[in-house]
C-alpha cells in the first residue's frame, strides 16, 4: 500500500492515464464549482517553475477530510436566501480567515514584477455553457486583490471596491489584475463541443505518455507588483464573478450575484526562484508545464465589478442610490461617474493597465475609431424602475456586450467603472405580490417558497444538484 503522503509527492507521470481520468470523472460529483486549487511561478519563458503553493487552509479533492464545502465558497450563500451580497458578506471561506496553511500545503515563494500562475479546474463553467442560463461570456472575470493589511473579517463590498491605484474603497488594497475566467484552452473531459474541440487542440499529457489526455486546468496569470517589498507576506483574493443576467431564467426574473471566493499568502523573497522539480505534488495533479501564450497580456471583458447591494429589512423601501466607485489614477485615463467602454486597442501586455475609457451615457455619442462612425448609445440594459405594488432589488446595469461595429469581437474589452447600489427592503406589502414579481428570496414578500431555492438540493458531502 502507497501512502497518502507519498503519492502527494509523486510526479503526475507516475500516474496511470487511467487513474487521472477517473479522479477527473469524479470530481464534479462532488464540486459543482470552481475554487484556487495551486499556485507556481512562470519564468520569462513561459515555463512554470519551483514548487508549487496553495491557498490557506487548503484541502486537496484527494485528502480522506475532503468535502464539497471544504473549498467551495458562494456569496451570497443560498442558506441567507438572498440573491445580492450585501456589506456584512464575509470574504473568505471560514478556514481562511486567518493566515494559516494546512499540512504539506505551503505557502507560495514569488519575487516583484515576476509572474505566477493561479489554477483551478473549470467544472463545465467553459465548456458547457448551455447548463446555466444568464451567465457571462468567457464563464465570468475572475479579480485579484493585493493587500499587506488583511483582515480576518475582510468584507467582499469593501475588497470590491478597491481600484488598480489603491484609493479605492478603504483604501487598504488595490486590484492586480481582471481576466476571463475562460482562460481559451482549459476543458473539462465531456462529450460538449467545445471540450472535444479543445482536447484536439490543447491535449493535456501526461509526461511519458505520448497518448494520454487529461483535463486542462484553467489559470489565472498574475504579475506581482514590483512595488512588493522583499520579506513581506502579499496577501491574495481570488474572485470569480458568475452572475445571472435579469430576464435569463424564470426562477429568479431578477438576476443573481453569484462570487466564488479563494483567499491566499504569498511570501516575497529577494532574488530569483530555484528552478527545482516541484515537491509538494497534487495526487490529482495537473501535468500542463508551460503557461498559456498570452499569459502577460490576459485580459477580460469586464474589468471592474459592477456591484449591486442588498441590505437590512424592516424600514420603508427606498429608492436606489448610485455612488461612483473611484476609477483608476493611471496616467492618461479618463475618469467618469457612469459605465464606461474601452476603445478597441491592441493588448496592451499588462492586463488591464492602459486602457483608455471614454465615458458612456444613453443618448452619448460615441467615436469609434475604427470605423470612423458616431453612434448614439443605446440605454442601458435592464434597469429596474420601483413599482408601489412589490418590494424587489434594484438590478445590475449591464453595459452593452457589443459597443463597437467594427473590428474582430476578440479585441473588444468592455471596461465598466464599479457602481454600488444600495438597496433597503422595508415589511411585505399588504397585497400579495403580483405574479412574476416575487423577491428573489427563500421566502418571498407572498410567502411562497422561492422556486429557483426548491429546485436546488445540497446532498451529504455538500454536493449540489440542480433539477
Amino acid at each position: 500500500m502507497i501512502a497518502l503522503s507519498t503519492l502527494r509527492n509523486m510526479r503526475a507521470s507516475t500516474f496511470a492515464v487511467g487513474f487521472l481520468t477517473a479522479l477527473t470523472l469524479l470530481a464534479p460529483q462532488v464540486a459543482a464549482h470552481s475554487w484556487l486549487e495551486q499556485m507556481q511561478v512562470i519564468d520569462s519563458s513561459g515555463n512554470f517553475t519551483g514548487d508549487y503553493g496553495y491557498p490557506r487552509g487548503y484541502v486537496a479533492r484527494t485528502d480522506p477530510s475532503f468535502t464539497g464545502n471544504s473549498m467551495d465558497y458562494l456569496l451570497p450563500s443560498l442558506a441567507s436566501g438572498r440573491t445580492r451580497i450585501n456589506e456584512d458578506d464575509l470574504l473568505c471561506h471560514p478556514s481562511q480567515r486567518t493566515q494559516t496553511q494546512s499540512s504539506d500545503y505551503p505557502r507560495l515563494s514569488v519575487t516583484p514584477g515576476g509572474y505566477v500562475v493561479m489554477k483551478y479546474l473549470e467544472n463545465g463553467h467553459v465548456t458547457l455553457p448551455q447548463n446555466q442560463k444568464g451567465k457571462p461570456k468567457a464563464a465570468g472575470t475572475v479579480f485579484v486583490y493585493g493587500t499587506t493589511s488583511p483582515s480576518d473579517d475582510e468584507k467582499i463590498a469593501n475588497v470590491l471596491e478597491w481600484t488598480q491605484d489603491g484609493s479605492g474603497g478603504n483604501g487598504k488594497g488595490y486590484l492586480i489584475s481582471a481576466q476571463n475566467f475562460d482562460d481559451g484552452r482549459c476543458h473539462q473531459l465531456n462529450s460538449g463541443t467545445i471540450s472535444q474541440q479543445r482536447q484536439q487542440e490543447f491535449p493535456d499529457r501526461v509526461p511519458g505518455q505520448p497518448t494520454s489526455n487529461v483535463e486542462q486546468w484553467c489559470e489565472t496569470d498574475l504579475e506581482i507588483p514590483s512595488s512588493a517589498k522583499t520579506g513581506e507576506t502579499l496577501t491574495l483574493y481570488w474572485v470569480w464573478q458568475w452572475p445571472t443576467a435579469p430576464g435569463a431564467d424564470s426562477t429568479i426574473p431578477h438576476g443573481k450575484d453569484e462570487y466564488y471566493t479563494t483567499c491566499a499568502d504569498v511570501e516575497v523573497i529577494g532574488g530569483s526562484i530555484k528552478a527545482e522539480k516541484p515537491f509538494h505534488t497534487l495526487v490529482q495533479q495537473d501535468p500542463q508545464t508551460t503557461a498559456c501564450s498570452d499569459f502577460t497580456d490576459r485580459t477580460a471583458y469586464t474589468t471592474s465589478p459592477a456591484i449591486t447591494l442588498a441590505s437590512g429589512t424592516g424600514s420603508a423601501p427606498t429608492s436606489a442610490a448610485a455612488t461612483t466607485a473611484p476609477s483608476s489614477a493611471r496616467a492618461g485615463t479618463a475618469t467618469s461617474s457612469s459605465a464606461s467602454v474601452a476603445t478597441p486597442t491592441p493588448n496592451s501586455g499588462k492586463g488591464i493597465s492602459s486602457l483608455p475609457l471614454n465615458p458612456l451615457q444613453a443618448n452619448t455619442q460615441i467615436f469609434n475609431p475604427i470605423t470612423s462612425v458616431a453612434y448614439s448609445a443605446p440605454p442601458p440594459e435592464f434597469t429596474y424602475a420601483p413599482t408601489s405594488s412589490s418590494v424587489k432589488l434594484p438590478e445590475i446595469t449591464f453595459v452593452p456586450s457589443k459597443p463597437f461595429t467594427g473590428g474582430d469581437d476578440d479585441d473588444v474589452v468592455t471596461v465598466t467603472n464599479m457602481v454600488t447600489v444600495t438597496q433597503t427592503i422595508g415589511a411585505a406589502p399588504a397585497a400579495p405580490t403580483p405574479a412574476g414579481q416575487a423577491a428573489d428570496a427563500v421566502v418571498g414578500a407572498n410567502g411562497v417558497v422561492n422556486e429557483h431555492i426548491k429546485r436546488h438540493m445540497h446532498m451529504r458531502h455538500g454536493a449540489k444538484f440542480r433539477f
